[in-house]
This record gives structure tokens, sequence and C-alpha cells, in this order.
């Protein structure tokens, strides 16, 4: 739910969409998942965070009166100012800043963050440009310093029973609602078709990807829907 892209024009469509993102983040699911990411990134008060994606806050808002700061990257102008806002209305602890800017040259200084965190924005950057974002991971974190992150964890195709079983359920739930599911399925054929499309990676993509870029400690595991969580650390 959360946004973040290279440079291929991604700022623009998450600008037209901060409302629906908004509904989306008070989901049963989504808030689900937000609770199991900071859990398994056992945030401590002097922790300096970074939400990647970070959208409307789902992260970094639940994450803020736990620690010292907050960096909450979004790709989007609108949905930092919609961010923004927010924090102006809400009572927080008033150690959140919100910065535009993308996974794959992120706007945080070297060696300035104990903790990265996100949430399904991974699968919007392609294969290359999500190794290019663990190595900014890398790069502005602390030794020792860990990611936790939930993204959609499967392939786009037929290889593995998971990613016939995701794709079948996508399908079988659109083809229920009707006309409108069978628009949104053509859609997203038509997307898949023409390159302009979501790119998720599977959960062993992330463990290797993990590893290569120098991190230890790696779990990745997938959930009983079409997410997963990862995380790891980087050495002392």
């Amino acid at each position: 739910m959360c946004t973040t892209t290279a440079d291929h024009g991604g700022a623009k469509s998450w600008d037209e969409h901060v409302a629906d993102l908004e509904r989306l983040a008070t989901s049963e699911g989504f808030t689900a998942l937000r609770d199991e990411i900071l859990a398994l990134a056992e945030l401590e008060p002097g922790d300096r965070v970074l939400d990647i994606g970070a959208g409307t806050g789902l992260l970094a808002l639940a994450a803020a009166p736990s620690v010292s700061h907050v960096d909450a990257v979004d790709v989007s102008a609108e949905m930092c100012r919609h961010l923004s806002d927010k924090l102006a209305r809400q009572p927080q602890p008033g150690n959140v800043a919100v910065h535009q800017g993308n996974a794959t040259r992120l706007p945080i200084p070297d060696g300035s963050i104990d903790v990265v965190v996100s949430n399904y924005c991974f699968h919007h950057l392609s294969d290359p440009d999500k190794r290019r974002a663990l190595d900014e991971v890398r790069r502005v974190l602390t030794p020792g310093g860990r990611l936790v992150f939930g993204d959609m964890m499967f392939r786009v195709g037929l290889a593995s029973a998971r990613d016939r079983a995701v794709i079948g359920s996508f399908a079988w739930r659109m083809l229920r609602r009707g006309p409108a599911g069978l628009l949104r399925l053509a859609r997203t054929a038509l997307r898949q078709l023409t390159g302009s499309r979501e790119r998720p990676a599977s959960v062993a993509w992330w463990r290797a990807a993990l590893h290569d870029a120098g991190f230890e400690a790696i779990r990745a595991w997938p959930l009983d829907h079409e997410g997963g969580i990862a995380a790891g650390r980087i050495p002392r």
C-alpha cells in the first residue's frame, strides 16, 4: 500500500490515489501486517527508523512513539503532502520527517539509520532496481542495522504451485465480481503484456537477493495470501 518507484513516471499515478490508499491502510489485513512487521523490527527507544515508500504513514506513524526518529520517504509529492498534513493534525511525538524520494536513491545520509521498514513497495520495482534498493538500504544502515519488509511475494507465471494458487485466486475473485471484475482482470492482463505492471518477486528470490547484498540472519517466508515478509541485518 506504500508507494515507491524508480523514475518511470510512477509518482504522478500515485498522486491520484491518496484517498484510496488511506482507506486501504485501515483494512484489517494491512493493520495486521503492519503490526507483524513492527514486532519483527524489535524497535528500541533510541532507534532511528526509515520507512521506504511510506505512503499514508501506515508504518511510520505506528513506529514513531516507540523510537527516537522516523524518516518517511515516498516518491509521490502528493502523498508526502498528505502525510505531512496528517502529522500536523495528529498528536505525535514530533519525530517524523517526510522526504520525497525513491528507493533506488534514498535522500538519507550514509550510516544514519538503525532500522529500515517497508510495506508493499518493492514489487513496483524491476528486479535490478530491487537490488539497487537493497544496496541503498545497506548504505544508510548502521553496522548491525536491520531491515524488515512486507511485499507481494510470488512470480507472475505458473512456475510454482504457490504462483498458480495466487494467480488462480485473484482470477476467481475478479470473475465473481461480474463485469467490473472482468474489466479489472482484462486491465491486469494488458499491463502484463505491455510491461506496465507490478513486478513481484518470490520468497526464494528475496532470500538470494538479501544474501547477495551482504545481509545476514536472513529470513523470508510467504503469508497465507499473495504476500510475504523478509528480514535481515547487516554485519556489525
